[in-house]
């Protein structure tokens, strides 16, 4: 299925794409929209983007932003939920490193008593529209992100960019369809509050980052905003690897760096295995989680966003022992793409011979965020007989493939050939969640991220050079 924008008619001539590929990059680089090219951070350019923004149903995108709230609350809850973690997780951290260590420092600051007072999470839930012969499109959810949930930044500027193009391209009237985009606004909003709730006027906010990151401007742009809602809060970013050498835990659970007190740790690292080199990264995990700084995400919330946990929430009951508003589980529960349990059970035999049976249908998940590790197709096959029997089977999911509606338009990457493609959109709508104890302080939804991809990529990650920045035009 494909969906259109009658405002726009494609393919372009060839004078209206040079023209427009010219202004579009000009653009981007003059706004910020951009990233870096070498560790160094002292070369740049445009960051990937499609030319025009792409359609996506006026009444899937109100969708997928009212259940945001609901979102929020749900991983709350399961984050609340030692019983149903460790439940859930039993057989993921036998057989998954990674999952096992952050599993054992949960455990570890659970029987330390080490409570945090103030609660900060930052999320982002990603969908796609998933097409179904003779019926309309559907509100799929590939995952729901609770670390490092990136590109605010650079969504801003992008809407802004799309704003400009379809003005420059004789459209000037696009407010309608292209919906305000202040993600970055309410995200550090929600900064802000937790700094206010942690109560110590000359703590720090860290972003703990990594040396050489490529989309450092996204990390800044964040600060600017910070600093434009409160100048005097002070934000430093840091490595992991620093950190786990200089940092300093007082008697008193107060984390200083470089002699200032901590009040909010926020992770844009530390999400799969490479990064922690060594066991100094792993030290300064331990010592932020032992601290009373509200840490983005604690790790309960890390252990909430795996793959395992989003395939247990599926099972029927599960929502509903966390919220009670019935339209909301009934939303909530309508974007569910199918998700299956590969333990070595009965259950995971059956969801086994399915994958075997029809691999196309499937995408085999591990417990991994940042792209590129997800399995596809033939290779679904391939995989699930070379795990029979095997306990590593159970550190994946299997989840039923979301068939996308396809859009057209251009993909403007430095080094790329610009010319229309058939590609497929991936909707990320953040979410914000401050707490004092059992306090809700804000509960809310934060616009949006769209990014687009062609249609014969698997993986869409920005970062992987898969998806370019995006804005939904509603329709």
């Amino acid at each position: 299925m494909s969906l259109h924008n009658d405002a726009i008619k494609l393919p372009l001539s060839d004078a209206d794409l040079q023209h427009l590929v010219e202004f579009s990059n000009m653009r981007a680089l003059t706004s910020g929209a951009i990233v870096a090219l070498t560790d160094s951070q002292d070369e740049v350019t445009y960051v990937p983007h499609t030319l025009f923004p792409s359609p996506v149903p006026r009444d899937l995108y109100q969708k997928a932003v009212y259940v945001q709230a609901g979102f929020n609350e749900l991983m709350w809850k399961v984050t609340e939920d030692d019983e149903f973690l460790t439940s859930a997780l039993k057989s993921t951290i036998e057989v998954d490193e990674f999952t096992g260590r952050l599993f054992q420092i949960y455990k570890q600051v659970m029987q330390e008593g080490c409570h945090k007072p103030v609660t900060l999470a930052l999320l982002r839930s990603d969908y796609m529209l998933h097409f179904q012969l003779n019926k309309p499109a559907e509100l799929r959810q590939v995952e729901i992100n609770t670390m490092a949930s990136s590109l605010a930044g650079m969504s801003v500027k992008t809407t802004q960019l799309h704003r400009a193009v379809l003005q420059e391209h004789g459209i000037p009237n696009s407010s309608q369809q292209l919906p305000d985009n202040s993600c970055i606004d309410g995200l550090c909003e929600g900064f802000v509050k937790a700094w206010e709730l942690y109560g110590q006027p000359n703590a720090a906010i860290l972003f703990v980052v990594e040396d050489g990151e490529k989309n450092i401007f996204d990390n800044i742009y964040h600060v600017y905003k910070i600093k434009e809602l409160n100048c005097a809060i002070k934000v430093i970013m840091r490595s992991m690897l620093y950190l786990g050498k200089n940092a300093q835990l007082t008697d008193d659970r107060k984390l200083i760096v470089d002699g200032m007190e901590v009040a909010i740790v926020y992770y844009r690292m530390g999400y799969v295995p490479s990064h922690f080199t060594s066991e100094t990264e792993w030290k300064f995990k331990i010592m932020a989680e032992q601290s009373l700084a509200a840490v983005c995400p604690s790790i309960s919330w890390h252990l909430a966003g795996t793959k395992k946990i989003q395939q247990e929430l599926s099972r029927p009951g599960a929502v509903e022992r966390y919220l009670s508003d019935p339209e909301m589980i009934a939303n909530v529960r309508s974007t569910f793409a199918g998700q299956y349990s590969l333990d070595l059970t009965e259950e995971g035999d059956k969801t086994a011979a399915m994958g075997i049976a029809n691999p196309q249908s499937y995408v085999m998940k591990p417990q991994r965020e940042g792209g590129g590790n997800n399995i596809y197709g033939d290779d679904v096959r391939v995989k699930l007989e070379e795990l029979a029997g095997q306990q590593e089977r159970s550190g994946y999911i299997l989840m039923e493939r979301i068939m996308p509606t396809v859009v057209k338009n251009y993909e403007l990457r430095r080094g790329l050939l610009v010319d229309m493609q058939d590609m497929v959109s991936e909707l990320g709508i953040y979410g914000v969640l401050v707490c004092k104890e059992d306090q809700v302080a804000i509960n809310k939804a934060s616009d949006h991220l769209l990014r687009t991809k062609n249609i014969m990529k698997n993986e869409g990650g920005i970062g992987a050079g898969a998806s370019a920045m995006d804005s939904p035009y509603l329709v």
